[in-house]
């Protein structure tokens, strides 16, 4: 979207709400007003309202007053919606009311959600960067933590409240605060990176769907040492899964990395080259998956790996689906690592076939070159035999003529 187009879209909401109820009670928030302050591209248009249920209320005024092309998505237990304005139909826009969160269930992220104040809603958000308000009615930025701002433009990542608070009611955003970081480039507030490393086994209460959408977003974006890296570090991405554990935890022998290590610096070294297609990153960082499996000690004791890339193809495959990525890029995906099992065989045939044509012809040179010796030999013995019969037929003359 183009920061044209979300000032229209703001304009727009400012002209339909004035002299009505909403009027003064709309805000743009989160991640459209830190991209606006970046100058970046604005992906998503977030609107908050600060009075009870708005948001599910707004998005049925609009749908009645026929702002909408159709019935929004309601969601009530959050007070929010999610709607397309006739005006602007391409653009989704979220509405949200101004709420208040009570984490109770230690082993759940899901809070108890009230309706609360502005301040409230702003103090309850992941990091400061995120907890700046544009008035649709004036225009004003309200940044009620008063490090919205700064944060921004020095690029430093912190939470609103104590980051222990933070990251213990919702673990999923030391997810996203790697990923924030690895994204902008920018550096995360040091007694918020200790909050996150102390924090980092509440990570085993995250669902299976939002680990799959959190890992996409960080091994298909931007410096991925900053964001899988850091998180295979701390201890993190073992929470994912039991094979994600495993591969954090074994090293091929002979060797000093783990298989995820591998798999992060597979991944690394494709985007040093450019490449962001979904399916070459998937099969690198799981490209050594079938290790786990494949292992075999031979005689000498040395450890091997008889067709790692077939069974890690196997395994890659069923996982990905598992995760619930599409069926046809789990397929892909497996084909990609399997086809590397027979280029690697086809090499191991070709070097094979080279060592035997090899081999023959230092044998057919041997073989030539006893020949030759041979030759040179008989000459030889040929030679003296001719120099002996000349010097005793001389002799015999000698022998006559006396």
């Amino acid at each position: 979207m183009t920061d044209k187009t979300y000032h229209r879209i703001l304009d727009y909401f400012r002209r339909i709400s004035e002299g009505t109820k909403w009027d003064g009670h709309l805000y743009a928030v989160g991640g459209c007003v830190r991209d606006e302050i970046l100058g970046t591209p604005i992906h998503d248009v977030d609107i908050a309202v600060d009075l009870p249920d708005g948001g599910v209320k707004f998005a049925i005024w609009l749908l009645r007053r026929k702002y909408l092309v159709e019935m929004p998505v309601l969601f009530r237990k959050f007070g929010t919606a999610k709607l397309r304005l006739r005006k602007f139909p391409e653009e989704e826009i979220e509405v949200v009311q101004t709420r208040a969160e009570k984490y109770t269930d230690k082993t759940s992220r899901c809070p108890e959600v009230v309706n609360g104040t502005i301040e409230e809603d702003c103090f309850r958000r992941d990091f400061t960067v995120n907890t700046l308000y544009r008035s649709i009615k004036t225009g004003e930025i309200l940044d009620m933590t008063g490090r919205g701002v700064h944060d921004i433009r020095e690029g430093v990542i912190r939470t609103p409240m104590d980051p222990y608070e933070t990251f213990d009611d919702d673990p999923v955003r030391i997810l996203r605060c790697l990923r924030f970081a690895a994204r902008f480039g920018w550096k995360i507030d040091e007694a918020t990176m200790e909050a996150l490393k102390e924090s980092v086994d509440r990570l085993a209460i995250v669902s299976r769907e939002r680990w799959c959408a959190e890992f996409k977003k960080m091994l298909f974006g931007r410096n991925v040492r900053a964001s899988l890296g850091v998180l295979a570090e701390i201890g993190g991405l073992k929470h994912m899964n039991p094979l994600m554990c495993e591969l954090s935890e074994t090293i091929p022998e002979p060797g000093d990395k783990t298989l995820l290590e591998m798999g992060i610096d597979a991944v690394a070294k494709l985007e040093e080259e450019g490449v962001e297609d979904e399916t070459q990153r998937l099969a690198a960082f799981f490209g050594n998956i079938g290790m786990l499996r494949a292992a075999v000690r031979d005689k000498s004791g040395a450890m091997r790996y008889p067709r790692h890339e077939y069974i890690g193809g196997l395994m890659a495959g069923k996982l990905l689906k598992h995760m619930g990525l599409d069926k046809n890029v789990a397929e892909d995906v497996k084909s990609i690592i399997q086809g590397r099992d027979e280029v690697r065989r086809k090499k191991e045939k070709q070097l094979k076939l080279e060592m035997h044509k090899a081999h023959k012809d230092q044998q057919q040179a041997e073989k030539a070159e006893r020949r030759r010796q041979r030759a040179v030999r008989h000459r030889a013995l040929l030679d003296e035999h001719r120099r002996n019969s000349r010097r005793r037929k001389a002799n015999q003359e000698t022998s006559n003529e006396e």
